[in-house]
């Protein structure tokens, strides 16, 4: 790739600009996914529609761990120009081909083993989001995250408008998510990969000798433990039952519009951290961009606020005890604004073995809680579980960041 080719494909914005953007975005595709699961929810009891939340949640955690923290590695190596796009293209192919192929071996197996379980559904809504991930990835090392803002939109609305159309030929909404969620992202990564310019457009070439996952071990790491986060709801299930499983799944992802908020500062702000050389470098490009965490503080205190009058509007009577989740849920997010963009400006100046070890050291202390407070307090315990989790992550970070800025660490 030339000097002029990257030249051409240099941020049009800064990171407040794209924050903005993508922001905008992620706020409204939000939404449509809490509408999406609220119709979901409505339409079954709470026991039957645990199953399905536990589902999806397992197909979450399908993308991190096959992923491996690479698509976070990638954006870094794109950013530094350290990874040409020959190399990207041969890597990404073998990847989604491995992808591909554990999703239809687990999938294939669950819905032969235990098909009511509904388990199933994780292998299709898991591999539709890998490959909507993958496809973002060369716009995010190009510093230009406000395009990812279409496809985003996209996503949700499309997934929105086939569990209308499923709806309105007969299918129950509950089974239908995996469907429209699947063909939502599918329709998102055909979009980004168009809005990606020629010059940074991977060409997809299988090569077994190119290893997609080496030098992203310790992005993995920190990737797969985040990505681990979403067994929660599996484990809920298995500890509490479905009950306490379908309570808990019919709001956790009201507070994503929150944390998604936040999520777009961090993709923003990444590829910038990534080319400066110090902290304060780094400090010139995202402080103006501070509104964006700032404003979901503010969000979750509302949401905290008004959960119960939310909760028995929204769902109804019967999910009267996902108020207090909701609450909980939602003071928990004010340190996941903190971890978030911390870890990722971290993992970006070159520090991702030390984010590593602290996110999955609380991890497994946030699993371990909430199997346990979910057996002896249902919905409630897996709640008090992600809290803890959060804060002991946040106090973990800035003592870390502390000391690097002590020692006078900048890239390693």
């Amino acid at each position: 790739m030339s000097d002029n080719a990257i030249s051409s494909n240099s941020p049009k914005r800064g990171v407040g600009a794209q924050a903005i953007l993508l922001a905008g975005a992620t706020g409204i595709a939000q939404l449509i996914t809490a509408l999406i699961f609220v119709i979901a929810a409505r339409s079954t009891d709470p026991a039957q529609f645990g199953t399905v939340v536990a589902a999806m949640a397992l197909g979450t955690s399908f993308v991190g761990f096959v992923d491996f923290g690479t698509n976070g590695y990638w954006v870094r190596e794109l950013a530094r120009k350290k990874l040409n796009v020959e190399e990207f293209g041969q890597r990404l192919t073998t990847k989604v081909l491995v992808a591909g192929i554990i999703s239809i071996l687990l999938g294939g197996a669950s819905y032969v083993i235990a098909p009511e379980s509904n388990y199933w559904m994780a292998a299709p809504v898991g591999f539709a989001l890998f490959v909507n991930q993958s496809a973002q990835v060369p716009l995010r090392g190009m510093a230009r995250t406000e395009l990812i803002s279409f496809s985003v939109l996209l996503d949700r609305t499309i997934a929105f408008g086939i569990l209308v159309l499923l709806i309105a030929i007969g299918f129950d909404a509950y089974s239908s998510l995996w469907m429209c969620l699947t063909v939502g992202s599918l329709s998102a990564a055909v979009l980004g990969w168009r809005l990606t310019p020629a010059a940074m457009r991977p060409v997809l070439k299988l090569n077994l000798r190119a290893n997609p996952w080496r030098g992203a071990g310790f992005y993995g790491l920190s990737t797969a433990a985040v990505s681990a986060q979403t067994l929660d709801l599996p484990l809920l299930a298995l500890s509490g039952g479905p009950l306490a499983a379908g309570l808990y799944g019919a709001v956790n992802r009201w507070t994503q519009p929150l944390g998604l908020l936040v999520t777009a500062f961090a993709s923003a702000s990444a590829p910038f951290v990534a080319r400066s050389g110090s902290w304060g470098e780094a400090w010139l490009h995202v402080r103006k961009a501070l509104w964006v965490p700032l404003a979901a503080i503010v969000g979750c205190i509302v949401v905290a606020a008004f959960a119960p009058l939310a909760v028995r509007f929204l769902l109804g009577n019967a999910y009267e005890d996902s108020a207090t989740v909701l609450r909980i849920l939602a003071l928990a997010m004010v340190p996941v604004i903190v971890n978030q963009p911390l870890a990722g400006f971290l993992q970006s100046m070159g520090h991702d073995k030390g984010v590593s070890v602290i996110i999955m050291i609380s991890v497994v202390a946030q699993l371990a809680s909430v199997f346990v407070l979910g057996m002896l307090l249902g919905a409630v315990g897996a709640a008090i579980g992600f809290a803890i989790l959060q804060l002991a992550i946040m106090v973990s970070l800035l003592i870390f960041t502390r000391w690097a800025a002590r020692h006078r660490l900048t890239r390693p």
